[in-house]
């Protein structure tokens, strides 16, 4: 809607008087104002919240169902419906727009967001504007928009005539909460077994009667307490979150504020024009944490979407109406939305007669979680290349039972230092002696398929890279050959496997040392777009991901930020695509406390690129001893990564957490931290007893120690010599004599034994005498 400009300038006792008003207002509202609903203890203690299946109000009304996992909608807004001859060319041209989205696109609902109606003979009217939903046979729903109140009919009048339409499933919730239309929509399951989505549609109201807070309205308190108790009851009733959307006209504040964090996805051709007064709606979305996106109209030179780090997303509908109200720069069209069943994401793009834009999948972070969890690994040949179908099922159903959805496989070549190449799958382009004993990515594909996890693949490696002593050419055409794998990848699995061969992994790690020149970052950025193009060619539905690592002793965190700045900005990465930097921790490149300082540059330079999603990739190992990281080691990397990143994946848990692969109390341990957000309560193993230092022949000490009668949460020894950390040697079941020989001649040194547990807690340290 075209904003009403506010020209006065208030002085400054007057912008005091203002603020305390504002002040007053809200604290009134709290204290003062009791929600008009029903309680879900109320009628002897039966169930009746507001719009849920219960209410009398929705009774009748179609129910809404995924169908084979899938559920479209399409919104519609700001239509802007004018009755009489002088807009029968624009009321004709938005219903062919919206009879071809239909059809197009055959949805399972249409949501309409506010300005619909906008003159009188507003019953007839709303019976013409939803023609194309009933001919269609397609239930559709509204929420009012501050025009909607200027014709013939009340909101409420307009309900009832709603009602008489087919198709429509638009009700007011019962208790007599402020606005009208105030309704959730469940949305079940495929079969009808159980609700998998809710649609919470809002009365977002037209201006407020005090024009002191502003030109247009709010939602009030009364209907955040109604989505709240929405949200609780049917938590309660289907035994966990429903993932959830919103529906309303005016935006809220956070639209404009959320661009300071991260980039729009879309076009923004005009000021945010929402309410003056946060209402708190979206600090309750926040707080219940299903509320995965909030869909509005109202700005008609405005159609973004904008990712908050995965906790929630903003977006705008496409103004389909095309009655102008005032200078409009875009083409009319919709916003489609996919939501699938069984996953916590959905996918949205723009949709004009001419075609789709700015599509963009998002994926809630952390699973609902007020903690972070990871929710992928990498798995490698080298752990890999024997196992046949039985252990990578156990393995990936292991990794599923984790809370893992990704599995990042690669690469699916590797070139080595002498040329020799190493083909995991059967490819054409394998020597006589390069063709693999078996197809590792079919195996992979097949159990990941079994297992519901989606695969990245990674593409050709050539370990000349590390060496760094190659022309640009010779890079160039590494990419070129990958794109000759891919071709055959997908050849091979993608018609076989579909969505389960997710996206691709590009291998080529780069470092800040190696890539801190614009001649290097012009290399990069080269050989990057080889593969991306390509690849954006062949699959535009598959991310592509690249993982890099820092050093912090080579650049700062500042000088890491500006290098990547410089490759975004030449480079062709779609919406979707995945920068997903290794936190560097377990390879000592950096330290836990400096993760937020490059962590969060590196965020200012993911926003430098619309649509690029931002993860971390954190280590999981020790890379001094090659062990597992302690749980308690492995929590702080997740905490301190996690405020600017959507999603966290590691390297590995196949490798350093699986019970199939080391001592199954890591698995366990994290499974209670998974489950409760808190490290499991466990006590330090006993220490260690009997321990001996012999100097060798060779002059070095030789200890020798036995394991703790009492193996309870044991897990490993620390060797310590000099009060540092010497070495770490994991506890093997079949030893219970220790033996461990210093590298370094004997130089009357003291050494130290603890004993370990999950969470990385120790025993007392025990001192070995020499004999």
């Amino acid at each position: 809607m075209k904003k009403t400009k506010i020209n006065a300038v208030l002085s400054s006792n007057r912008m005091f008087i203002f603020i305390l008003l504002i002040i007053s207002f809200i604290s009134l509202q709290n204290l003062f104002s009791k929600p008009s609903i029903v309680s879900s203890k109320d009628v002897d203690g039966k169930n009746l919240i507001c719009g849920t299946i219960e209410d009398k109000s929705c009774k009748g009304l179609p129910k809404l169902k995924f169908n084979a996992g899938k559920f479209k909608i399409i919104q519609f807004t700001d239509i802007h419906w004018v009755k009489g001859s002088g807009y029968k060319k624009y009321n004709d041209s938005t219903l062919v727009l919206m009879r071809s989205l239909i059809k197009k696109e055959q949805p399972d609902l249409v949501i309409i967001t506010g300005d619909v109606i906008v003159s009188w003979g507003a019953t007839e009217e709303w019976k013409e504007v939803t023609l194309p939903m009933v001919e269609a046979k397609v239930p559709f729903a509204v929420t009012f928009g501050n025009h909607d109140t200027e014709t013939d009919l009340t909101k409420l009048q307009a309900l009832e005539v709603l009602k008489t339409i087919p198709y429509n499933i638009t009700y007011n919730a019962e208790g007599g909460i402020s606005g009208a239309g105030n309704c959730v929509l469940p949305i079940q399951s495929s079969d009808g077994s159980q609700n998998k989505w809710l649609l919470y549609l809002f009365d977002s109201h037209s201006y407020p009667k005090n024009k002191m807070f502003g030109v247009y309205d709010w939602i009030k308190p009364d209907q955040i307490e109604w989505y709240r108790n929405q949200r609780d009851f049917y938590a309660k009733e289907n035994g966990k979150v429903l993932p959830s959307l919103a529906f309303f006209h005016i935006p809220l504040p956070e639209y404009d504020q959320i661009l300071r964090i991260n980039s729009a996805i879309g076009t923004k051709e005009e000021a945010v024009c929402s309410a003056n007064i946060n209402c708190g709606l979206f600090s309750s979305f926040l707080e219940k944490k299903d509320l995965m996106g909030v869909f509005v109209g109202h700005d008609h030179n405005n159609d973004y979407l904008v990712d908050a780090n995965g906790e929630i997303s903003l977006a705008f509908g496409r103004k389909t109406g095309y009655a102008p109200a005032y200078k409009e720069v875009l083409e009319r069209g919709g916003r489609v939305i996919n939501l699938y069943e069984d996953e916590l994401c959905f996918n949205t793009y723009i949709e004009t007669l001419n075609g789709i834009l700015n599509e963009y999948t998002f994926e809630q972070k952390n699973r609902a979680r007020s903690y972070p969890i990871a929710e992928g690994s990498f798995i490698q040949e080298s752990l890999v290349k024997n196992w046949d179908d039985d252990q990578w099922f156990q393995e990936l159903k292991t990794l599923k039972e984790a809370g893992m959805k990704y599995l990042i496989f690669a690469p699916t070549l590797l070139v080595d230092k002498n040329g020799r190449s190493t083909y995991l799958y059967p490819s054409s382009y394998a020597g006589k002696n390069e063709k693999p004993s078996k197809d590792l990515l079919e195996l992979c594909l097949r159990n990941a398929k079994k297992c519901g996890l989606k695969v990245f693949v990674g593409l050709n490696m050539n370990d000349k890279w590390w060496s760094v002593d190659f022309t640009p050419d010779w890079l160039y055409q590494q990419m070129k050959n990958g794109n000759k794998i891919a071709d055959e990848l997908v050849a091979l699995y993608k018609k076989k496997y579909g969505d389960t061969m997710y996206g691709w992994y590009w291998v080529w790690e780069v470092d800040n040392l190696h890539a801190n020149t614009e001649e290097n970052q012009f290399i990069l950025a080269n050989a990057l777009n080889i593969n991306l193009d390509h690849l954006n060619r062949l699959t535009p539905d598959m991310p592509f991901m690249l993982s890099p690592f820092v050093n912090q002793k080579l650049g700062t965190a500042a000088e890491n930020r500006k290098i990547w700045e410089s490759v975004f900005a030449r480079t062709h990465f779609k919406n979707g695509d995945i920068f997903s930097p290794q936190d560097c921790v377990g390879a000592g490149g950096l330290e836990i406390e400096t993760l937020p300082e490059w962590f969060s540059n590196i965020r200012q330079a993911v926003n430098t690129k619309p649509g690029l999603k931002f993860w971390a990739n954190v280590e999981i190992f020790d890379q001094r001893f090659w062990t597992t990281a302690s749980l308690g080691r492995f929590r702080k990397q997740l905490d301190a990564v996690n405020p600017y990143v959507n999603k966290i994946i590691t390297f590995a848990y196949s490798h350093y957490y699986s019970p199939l692969q080391v001592n199954k109390q890591y698995h366990n341990a994290y499974m209670e931290y998974c489950n409760t957000g808190e490290l499991p309560k466990l006590s330090a193993p006993d220490p260690v007893s009997e321990s001996t230092l012999k100097i060798n022949k060779n002059g070095r000490a030789a200890l020798k120690w036995k394991s703790p009668e009492n193996k309870t949460n044991l897990l490993g020894y620390y060797i310590y010599k000099d009060g540092n950390l010497l070495v770490n040697i994991p506890y093997n079941e079949s030893a219970s004599i220790i033996e461990y020989v210093d590298k370094n001649k004997f130089q009357n040194n003291l050494y130290e034994i603890s004993t370990y547990n999950a969470n990385g807690n120790e025993s007392m340290k025990i001192s070995v005498q020499k004999l």
